[in-house]
C-alpha cells in the first residue's frame, strides 16, 4: 500500500507540473480570503521541487511501511489520512496564533504544501516506540542521556540548517500531530516495531 500511495503522490505531482505548485498551497490567506478550500486536499499532492518530493517520499516510505506492517493497509490508510488532516489543521492554527501575537502578515500567507507534516507525524510515532536513551560522556566524566524518542525534535531543528527555506511551522505542526495522536494510536495498535516479521495485511 505504501508503494501505491507513493505512486499516487508522484502521479499527481506530474499532473500539476504545468501549473505553479504554489497555486495549490494551503494557508490562512488562500483559504479564507481567496476561498480556495480545495487546497486543503490538493496541497498534500504538490511539492515545490524535485528535492522536496524526493525527501518527503523517502521519509514517508522509511517509516510508513512499518505502520502498514503493524496495523494492515486499511488501518494504515486511515492513520495516514488522519495525520494529514491533523497536521494541516495544526499548521493553520499555529500560523493564526503567531499572526495574532506578532501581527506579521507573513504568517497568514505561510503555505502548507507537500507531506512534510505527515512524515514528521509518522516519525514521531515511530520514535516514541523506541525505548532507551543515547549516552554521551562529557569532558567532566558525567554521562549525558538523551531519550531516543526525542529524535523527532532533533530532526525538526537540524533540517533547518541545510535547508533554511523549509517550513519550520509545517514541520512543527507534524510533530504536534504525532504527539497529539500517540495515545490513540498506541492504545489501539501498540508500539511500532521495526524488526517485526511481515505479516498478512487485514
Amino acid at each position: 500500500m505504501c508503494c501505491l500511495v507513493t505512486l499516487i503522490f508522484i502521479f499527481t505531482e506530474l499532473s500539476v507540473i504545468i501549473k505553479a505548485p504554489a497555486e495549490f498551497c494551503s494557508s490562512l490567506h488562500t483559504l479564507i480570503l481567496d476561498g480556495k478550500w480545495q487546497n486543503l486536499i490538493m496541497s498534500h499532492f504538490c511539492h515545490l521541487n524535485e528535492w522536496h518530493i524526493y525527501h518527503n517520499l523517502t521519509g514517508f516510505i522509511r517509516h510508513a511501511v512499518w505502520v502498514e506492517v503493524l496495523v494492515g493497509w486499511r488501518s494504515a490508510l486511515v492513520v495516514f489520512l488522519h495525520l494529514m488532516v491533523r497536521s494541516q489543521i495544526l499548521h493553520l492554527f499555529i500560523n493564526h496564533l503567531l499572526y495574532i501575537l506578532t501581527e506579521d502578515e507573513a504568517y497568514s500567507k505561510d503555505c502548507f504544501i507537500g507531506i512534510s507534516g505527515l512524515v514528521f507525524a509518522i516519525n514521531v510515532l515511530s520514535n516514541l516506540s523506541v525505548k532507551g536513551t543515547w549516552e554521551f560522556q562529557l569532558t567532566n566524566g558525567r554521562i549525558f542521556r538523551i531519550p531516543k524518542a526525542a529524535i523527532a525534535w532533533g530532526d525538526l531543528f537540524l533540517i533547518q540548517f541545510p535547508v533554511p527555506t523549509s517550513s519550520l511551522v509545517g514541520h512543527l505542526a507534524g510533530v504536534f500531530a504525532g504527539l497529539s495522536y500517540q495515545s490513540t494510536f498506541f492504545k489501539r495498535y501498540g508500539p511500532i516495531q521495526q524488526d517485526m516479521e511481515i505479516r498478512e495485511s487485514d
